[in-house]
């Protein structure tokens, strides 16, 4: 059962964009294929990657206000004013009041997901992000046995990595995932979540976490213009599409008699190329289920700014609907509510299911959160097997 996972915007070649993929690929492969009846080492990935064909700024995005310099005032108040406060946007998983172990004896679940998560934003190998994702299978089994937790009274923010390893793998031993790695792994996952707690009483931080937010939103809105402009015609596809057709083809190709499913997974505007894709530029790939995850597919039907996109749907607003692409069996949406770039589909789309999923992260990073936390992966294995 091939999976493809078409990315959105904002994403460019670097050692960040890889490492993700690497870490994706693997949890996917331990958590999401045996729901589909597929062992990871039979589970067929792509990911076609289009990021070189969007948004180039021949400016190097100069018109954006630096954080870190001074501006001559337009009337009165001063940077406050001019920028704003934006402490919101640091991640709710760094305002541990207190640190890691005081979260976690609120909610252990949630914390020991939060530190896999941040193991797992380190990871650039294989094996690593393998180790990873079986090691927090083996921790979701231990919460679900619902355990004593009464050793936590002895943890730290110094211990607390280690304490894990030893009552999740106690019954497996470091050596089954690899000379200590895993343990260096989520040592450094918990390092990441200790010093993730800045000074959000300055203002510096609130015009940098500005300047970050501004900065994504402006690559994702320069290469939705750059594929809208270049997507081309069927037949005449522009290098965006042509790359993730290339992918599917890959992918469809891969299928055979004992394993014929096709799961694409489109993060953010990978929705809207895939939607494109399924209405106009194959409309004849069967595709089993697609997962639009942190996506504006919704946004930009009602915008109608597709090829197939029909402007007299609906008729009598707020009635009616656009049918689902016909050779696309089952549709599920995921977004959050933290997630300023995520949207629902159901309200405009027939047959699509819409969820909710709490990254755990703010409005800064919650659009890139999804596929960060390990949870995404089990509650999406769920889904996908029922």
């Amino acid at each position: 059962m091939p999976i493809v996972f078409v990315h959105g915007v904002n994403n460019r070649k670097s050692d960040e964009y890889r490492d993700n993929v690497v870490g994706r690929n693997e949890f996917l492969k331990e958590i999401v294929g045996p729901a589909l009846g597929m062992s990871p080492q039979t589970l067929s990935i792509e990911n076609p990657y289009w990021g070189d064909d969007g948004a180039q700024f021949a400016w190097n995005m100069a018109v954006l206000p630096d954080a870190e310099e001074s501006y001559e005032k337009f009337g009165a108040g001063g940077n406050v004013e001019a920028f704003g406060r934006t402490v919101e946007l640091i991640s709710k998983s760094s305002q541990i009041s207190g640190g890691v172990v005081d979260r976690a004896r609120l909610n252990f679940a949630e914390t020991v997901d939060l530190l896999y998560g941040a193991a797992l934003a380190g990871v650039s190998k294989p094996e690593d992000a393998n180790d990873i994702a079986k090691s927090y299978l083996l921790a979701v089994e231990y919460v679900a046995s619902k355990p004593d937790l009464s050793w936590l009274k002895d943890a730290t923010d110094d211990n607390f990595a280690d304490l894990v390893n030893y009552y999740v793998n106690k019954n497996v031993g470091d050596e089954h995932f690899g000379a200590g790695g895993l343990l260096g792994q989520l040592k450094e996952g918990l390092s990441r979540l200790v010093n993730a707690i800045p000074d959000v009483s300055t203002e510096l931080v609130g015009r940098l976490a500005r300047k970050k937010l501004n900065t994504t939103v402006t690559r994702f809105a320069g290469d939705a213009f750059v594929y809208l402009a270049k997507r081309g015609e069927p037949g005449n596809e522009g290098p965006i599409v042509k790359a993730v057709l290339a992918g599917l083809k890959l992918a469809n190709d891969a299928k055979n008699a004992k394993d014929d499913k096709l799961i694409v997974i489109a993060h953010s505007f990978g929705g809207e190329i895939m939607y494109d894709i399924l209405t106009k530029y194959w409309p004849d790939l069967k595709v089993d289920c697609l997962i639009t995850v942190g996506s504006q597919v919704g946004l930009f039907e009602e915008m109608k700014l597709y090829l197939a996109s029909d402007k007299t749907i609906p008729s009598h607003y707020p009635d009616g609907k656009v049918p689902m692409p016909k050779n696309l069996a089952r549709w599920l949406n995921v977004f959050d509510m933290n997630d300023v770039l995520s949207y629902r589909a159901s309200p405009v789309f027939e047959g699509v299911q819409d969820f909710a999923y709490d990254t755990g992260y703010s409005t800064l990073q919650a659009h890139g959160g999804y596929f960060l936390r390990p949870s995404f992966y089990v509650r999406l294995a769920a889904r996908l097997s029922k």
